[in-house]
C-alpha cells in the first residue's frame, strides 16, 4: 500500500545541483540554485521518505518525475504472485521518466531503503515547460527514451 505523499519543501542549492545534473540541464541552466529551481518548478519540491515508504507504486497512475537527492530506493516489479528486486538506486537517479513520453500506470515500485529524500518534479510544471520550450522538451523526451530502451 502506498505511503502518504510527504510535504514538499523548496530544494536546497545542493538539491538543485543534483536535479540539474541528473536531468542534464547544464545547457539550459548553467547555475541552478534552490531558489531558481523553486521558481522554475513551483508545484514541485523535495520530500522526505522513511524506510519502507513508497516513492512510486507499480500499477498506480502518475506522471510526475523524481530525482533521488539523498539516500536510496529499491526498485521492485511484481509479476503475478512473484516479485523481483531489480535495483537499488541512489542520489542522482531519475525515476518515472517514462511518464514524460506516455501516459499509463507505473511499471515498477520504488521503496525507500532507509531515510531518503527525492525531488518530485510535478507533471503540471513539466507540462508547462514542455509546451513553452521546444528545445528543452526535446531534450527531456530524448532522456526519457534513452531510459525506456
Amino acid at each position: 500500500m502506498a505511503s502518504a505523499d510527504p510535504p514538499r519543501v523548496r530544494p536546497s542549492d545542493d538539491d538543485a545541483l543534483i536535479v540539474m545534473k541528473s536531468l542534464r540541464l547544464e545547457d539550459f541552466f548553467p547555475e541552478l540554485s534552490g531558489e531558481q529551481c523553486a521558481k522554475l518548478f513551483p508545484r514541485s519540491g523535495v520530500g522526505d521518505y522513511a524506510a519502507g515508504d513508497f516513492l512510486i507504486e507499480q500499477d498506480e497512475a502518475g506522471r510526475d518525475l523524481f530525482v533521488v537527492v539523498e539516500g536510496a530506493f529499491t526498485i521492485t516489479k511484481s509479476m503475478g504472485s512473484a516479485a523481483a528486486e531489480l535495483a537499488t538506486i541512489g542520489p542522482g537517479a531519475v525515476l518515472g521518466e517514462i511518464a514524460l513520453i506516455r501516459e499509463g500506470t507505473r511499471t515498477a515500485s520504488a521503496i525507500a531503503a532507509g531515510p531518503a529524500r527525492a525531488f518530485r518534479l510535478a507533471y503540471a510544471d513539466m507540462d508547462y515547460i514542455l509546451a513553452n520550450n521546444p528545445k528543452l522538451a526535446m531534450h527531456l523526451q530524448n532522456l526519457a527514451r534513452e531510459r525506456e530502451a
